[in-house]
């Protein structure tokens, strides 16, 4: 009961943020936590409730972000139109390379992540007819809904704030489900879940495919708050970054990527003298959880 109590008073809070700190700093740094809070989401569904460790979520992401800018700026497709492509395409894409890569296992299957994070990231910057090479797509249209225009930060921000608690409900939902028992016995003990009649690999295919396609509903919305986007931004140190957001924030809980994700988003703005250094930043924090709070900062005591 105190738990959902200071739910709602931190939903009310974030509800009424846009009334009570009106500079638009701040509220674009509200869009972007929101939307990497999705893609942290996304990501701890693996390492948290799996535990299969992805060092190449950023693909999905950039996925995601090119399919629907490509197709709102050069086919013209709608916002919606494009959003939905893109967690379809990213889903589809994550449903058919978990296939070979789950047959590894532990580091292997990490530097096959990564591995499959730096090709993509290769093929957006040398693929110049359709991605634009380097330059990127620019024009990335605002997102709209029934014809109105998301072309404001305030709107922006309640658009992804809705959309985050959407993806929480879901999840919370899908982890008391049958199939979320089903990833927790998987993630405890794989040869006793397969023991009781569990199939490991098809629920880790299904996991993997429903966060690529969480990633890719981040990278629709990063794509259309930003206005641009180039390979740069979806490099593997932006894997590392979103890891990290798990890690941090608790891996094995529900709100724990989001608080990392709030945590890793808002802390290089507010040391913007040291942004050149904001890897390093999050490597240093991220140690520091490790050692201090190995199950982060939400995350409970292994009993």
């Amino acid at each position: 009961m105190k738990k959902k109590l200071a739910l709602a008073l931190l939903l009310l809070l974030f509800l009424l943020l846009p009334f009570v700190i009106t500079s638009s700093y701040v509220i674009r740094i509200g869009v972007i936590s929101c939307i990497f809070s999705i893609l942290a989401l996304s990501l701890g569904m693996l390492v948290g409730q799996i535990k299969l460790v992805s060092a190449g979520h950023a693909a999905f992401f950039g996925i995601g972000a090119y399919t629907s800018a490509l197709l709102t700026t050069r086919v013209e497709l709608p916002f919606l139109g494009g959003l939905v492509s893109a967690i379809l395409l990213t889903a589809l894409i994550g449903f058919l390379f978990s296939i070979p890569i789950l047959k590894l296992k532990g580091h292997y299957l990490s530097v096959g992540t990564l591995a499959f994070g730096i090709v993509v990231q290769v093929i957006m910057l040398n693929w110049e007819s359709v991605t634009n090479g380097p330059n990127g797509v620019p024009g990335v249209p605002f997102p709209s809904l029934f014809g109105a225009e998301l072309d404001s930060d305030v709107k922006m921000y309640y658009f992804v704030l809705v959309l985050l608690v959407l993806v929480l409900l879901g999840l919370s939902r899908l982890y008391r489900s049958p199939i979320g028992r089903a990833f927790n016995y998987i993630r405890e003990d794989e040869v006793a879940a397969s023991t009781i009649g569990i199939r490991v690999v098809r629920y880790k295919v299904l996991g993997f495919t429903l966060s690529a396609g969480l990633a890719g509903l981040a990278g629709s919305l990063f794509a259309h708050y930003m206005a641009f986007i180039n390979y740069d931004t979806f490099s593997p140190m932006e894997s590392f970054m979103v890891l990290a957001m798990v890690v941090v924030g608790g891996m094995s809980t529900l709100m724990g990527p989001v608080l990392g994700a709030f945590i890793l988003s808002t802390l290089p703005e507010l040391l913007r003298d040291l942004s050149d250094y904001r890897m390093l930043l999050y490597g240093v924090i991220l140690v520091l959880i490790l050692l201090l709070r190995p199950q982060g900062i939400l995350g409970k005591k292994a009993s």
